[in-house]
């Protein structure tokens, strides 16, 4: 199996029902780890545990965002996406520069309904040093009915139909491998995550959580997540993905002209099994049942020195 396409897929189910996008080049550039190949994460070390006084207010904290992510029956937003990786340019004073920008929009209907598209995307050319349009159909898109996930895989051009098993649909979709945004339950997070809050004490209008994986699973498919919400709404800013070992980051900022929340989407056109496009070809997989295989610990990777502003 190309991993590739696996650790894409393992995210979708989160991303188009859970919907983590991920926080910022908007936020800055924050340190890169140093270069290394991928390796498989190793055990995980439990970090020096929170304060009694930060434990309440992480507690606080997600017990406020679960109860409004639970309020949220729909919601629709444009988002600005970065990929950092081992070929991203410097600019002229030698900081890192993204590799590839993008920008898409994403749709989300509770339970389980969601869209993610990238519509426009532009990559490094080190000959013109600028962003240049990549040719053709290059974008992720992925849609989720509640009962399937169909993913365009345009390199391949092929269409991929992945049935749900039945514990995987409703609520349980939103335990997928980034279940940091909508349908979170709190006492979820804290058993699979290491959290903390943060945010910059010159900050005032968002909160900044970090979350690291405690399990294996997690770890295979990042390494650490830092999240941006809103003070006023704790509705999603920007969401940043550090992937495990190397250099590569995916960093997302929605953009809030475009934030609807409960208004705005078509229920039945939005999350409508899409077409088979033209040369394409269909494929449809079915999703093993069963009980999911005991987890072991994952990495906790550094502390950063210097985090995203």
């Amino acid at each position: 199996m190309d991993c590739r396409h696996a650790s894409r897929r393992a995210i979708v189910a989160a991303f188009l029902v859970a919907f983590a996008v991920r926080p910022a080049a908007v936020l800055g550039q924050a340190a890169a780890p140093p270069a290394a190949a991928p390796q498989p994460p190793p055990a995980a070390a439990q970090p020096p545990a929170l304060s009694p006084q930060e434990q309440a207010a992480l507690d606080r904290l997600l017990a406020a965002w679960e109860a409004r992510s639970a309020a949220v029956k729909t919601w629709s937003c444009t988002f600005h996406k970065w990929e950092y990786n081992d070929w991203s340019p410097a600019d002229e004073k030698g900081g890192r520069l993204a590799f590839a920008e993008s920008g898409g929009e994403l749709k989300y209907a509770a339970p389980d309904k969601g869209l993610f598209r990238i519509k426009e995307s532009k990559q490094w050319n080190p000959q013109t040093r600028r962003y240049e349009l990549r040719g053709g159909e290059q974008g992720e898109h992925w849609v989720c009915n509640g009962e399937s996930i169909y993913e365009f895989r345009h390199a391949d051009r092929q269409l991929h139909e992945t049935k749900l098993p039945p514990e995987m649909r409703g609520k349980a979709i939103s335990d997928g491998p980034l279940p940091f945004v909508f349908g979170a339950k709190a006492e979820t997070l804290k058993k699979r995550y290491w959290m903390r809050i943060i945010t910059p004490p010159q900050v005032t209008d968002q909160i900044w959580l970090e979350a690291l994986p405690r399990f294996q699973a997690d770890a295979a498919n990042f390494s650490k997540v830092e999240l941006i919400l809103r003070s006023r709404d704790l509705m999603p800013f920007a969401i940043q993905i550090y992937k495990p070992g190397g250099r590569d980051q995916d960093v997302y900022q929605f953009d809030p002209k475009t934030n609807l929340i409960d208004k705005g989407l078509d229920l039945l056109r939005d999350f409508a099994k899409p077409a088979t496009p033209f040369g394409y070809k269909y494929i449809l997989q079915d999703v093993p049942t069963g009980p999911p295989a005991p987890q072991s610990p994952g990495p906790r990777p550094p502390v950063p020195t210097n985090l995203p502003r």
